[in-house]
């Protein structure tokens, strides 16, 4: 490729970009930096305006992430350098999928091996992947070792995030189903755990209930509409949200 790449940075810490912006303009001459940005709203119109073929892609964003902003947009059209000073897991994640990423402190070597990665790929239209399949799946591989502390009458349960079914209003508590361990009665609101669990696949059903959309067995559309989940227990869903919930499940589980 002898054309130069139209790309931008996405980074919260403003000495972050700078650092990158020079170490490209020293050791990858094919990039053209055409513009930067420190959070995800200036990042998506930057995006919109600059149309770049390469994005450099700080994971953590402030309170946000990377994965956020991706979501945001309405089409991906760019390749994707992930940049990370400390996420183990997504490392890992993006080695099994052989994915470009960056981490800090940024190493030259490295650097110039991930843009002439991204340099071919953009060559090579048809070998592009799809981010909507990335973002499941490097959020999945996160998620899936993230714990959640829940108060009980002895003191706090560390239990796995993926291993919640779904959460059932019991008064001003919560009980929470499991995949392989016993219920667990826990001494905060069903609202608390809403606010907490919506980001990792869960959805209010109804007012008594939360459930962790990827363990729906069944849909029922009878007498009103119903959740069958994997333990084969019945979670109501309300008529207002009936809809909406069928949607999301269906597409977490790629339903038809």
């Amino acid at each position: 490729m002898k054309r130069k790449v139209q790309s931008i940075i996405v980074d919260d810490e403003a000495n972050s970009r700078e650092n990158i912006s020079i170490l490209l303009e020293e050791f990858c001459p094919l990039i053209q930096v055409v513009g930067e940005a420190a959070n995800i709203r200036v990042a998506e119109e930057l995006i919109m305006d600059k149309r770049p073929e390469l994005v450099f892609l700080d994971i953590q964003l402030g309170s946000d992430t990377a994965f956020k902003l991706l979501e945001n947009l309405s089409e991906i059209s760019f390749e994707i350098i992930f940049i990370t000073a400390h996420n183990h897991y997504a490392i890992k994640a993006f080695e099994f999928m052989a994915i470009d990423y960056l981490l800090k402190p940024i190493e030259i070597p490295q650097l110039i091996r991930a843009v002439g990665n991204a340099a071919e790929r953009i060559d090579d239209k048809s070998s592009k992947l799809s981010l909507e399949q990335l973002i499941l799946q490097v959020n999945d591989f996160n998620r899936s070792r993230h714990k959640i502390a829940l108060a009980t009458s002895r003191g706090f349960e560390m239990v796995y995030i993926n291993d919640i079914m779904y959460c059932l209003a019991n008064g001003s508590y919560t009980k929470f189903h499991f995949t392989s361990t016993e219920p667990l009665l826990v001494s905060k609101n069903l609202k608390y755990y809403e606010n907490i669990l919506e980001v990792y696949g869960f959805a209010r059903s109804h007012n008594s209930a939360l459930v962790n959309l990827r363990y729906v067995k069944t849909i029922e559309r009878t007498q009103g509409g119903a959740l069958i989940m994997e333990d084969d227990q019945t979670v109501p869903v309300s008529k207002s949200v009936r809809q909406d919930l069928e949607n999301r499940i269906k597409k977490i589980q790629r339903l038809i």
